[in-house]
């Protein structure tokens, strides 16, 4: 496999228009499958939702339109099932396996997870859509709330929640060129917006270091906010009137503490201790890197994906009117 900053060169800069992550990982997957001929991908019955089939990679299996060349696994409804074999096919050592289903549904196979990150599996990764309260109309039995933190405790996982199309490609890139353990790949179904004011490169080359500088300063720096996923388009909008806010995007806490100490200063200073983070799930481990966080301490409720959002407080007003009652 080609290394990291090499592969992110043949990989097209993605566009400009709002879109979902998981739309945005669709087209990054047949640009993986093209650098990397062993990489293959399956689904736990869940195709057309998480979006990880290879075009013209065809199916694998016997019978129907199945042949053992395929590079697109049928898993069925059968997460743990998915987790096994994936971890089967990683210690068998020729190809590098994805798996996809709801993020919700990851605790039907965390044990495979927890073994995958004992045992080093670097050819595992995860593909997991529908990361958060934005599902909506599920209601709250589909929302995960406690569950990307839940992920994040697995010693030697990487959890990998990119914010637009072009950390996206970082993630997946990260995916297939970590050479320590397996990796998790969390992804939205609703639109984001695309982080423009920052060249694609330079964020692809940041969220690779787990955590960036999305919007920097334009006065002395005396607030950071730090976001993740969907909420950075809110910080973002939250700062746009803030000379002296900084943004700080982290797709990756575990990338972004395996930095030299100098980088992770250079990210996150330790001069400037008015911090405050933003995560449409629960708050506790944002309290590492800020004094105050925004995040959803309870279970969702079933409406429209941005109404619930709205309602919970993960809109840029609501963060806005938080910072107002920081000292």
């Amino acid at each position: 496999v080609m290394p990291a900053e090499e592969m992110m060169k043949v990989i097209p800069e993605m566009g400009t228009d709002a879109e979902a992550t998981r739309v945005s990982g669709f087209k990054v997957i047949q640009e993986i499958a093209k650098a990397v001929p062993n990489y293959i991908s399956g689904s736990a019955d869940l195709h057309g939702s998480t979006r990880n089939y290879i075009n013209d990679g065809g199916n694998f299996g016997a019978g129907f339109d199945k042949s053992y060349a395929g590079k697109n696994l049928y898993f069925g409804i059968r997460e743990h099932a998915m987790g096994a074999i994936l971890n089967g096919i990683a210690y068998h050592g020729i190809f590098k396996a994805s798996g996809s289903t709801f993020l919700v549904f990851v605790d039907y196979f965390r044990p495979t997870i927890r073994v995958a990150s004992l045992a080093e599996l670097n050819r595992v990764s995860y593909i997991l859509t529908h990361d958060s309260i934005g599902v909506g109309e599920d209601g709250p039995t589909h929302q995960p709330v406690e569950t990307v933190s839940g992920l994040r405790v697995i010693p030697n996982l990487d959890v990998f929640r990119p914010s637009d199309a072009e950390e996206t490609v970082a993630a997946y890139v990260s995916s297939v060129t970590r050479k320590e353990g397996p990796t998790a790949l969390i992804l939205s179904r609703q639109n984001l917006a695309q982080n423009n004011d920052v060249p694609a490169h330079e964020r692809r080359e940041g969220a690779l270091k787990g955590a960036y500088i999305a919007k920097k300063e334009t006065a002395d720096l005396d607030l950071i906010i730090i976001a993740t996923g969907s909420e950075v388009q809110h910080a973002l909008a939250a700062a746009k009137d803030m000379p002296g806010a900084r943004v700080v995007s982290m797709p990756c806490m575990e990338l972004y503490e395996r930095q030299s100490d100098d980088y992770k200063e250079s990210v996150l200073p330790s001069t400037c201790t008015k911090r405050i983070a933003m995560e449409a799930g629960v708050s506790a481990p944002w309290y590492k890197y800020a004094s105050k966080v925004v995040g959803v301490d309870r279970f969702g409720f079933s409406a429209p994906g941005d109404i619930v959002m709205k309602e919970l407080g993960m809109s840029a007003e609501n963060l806005a009117s938080e910072i107002a009652t920081m000292n």
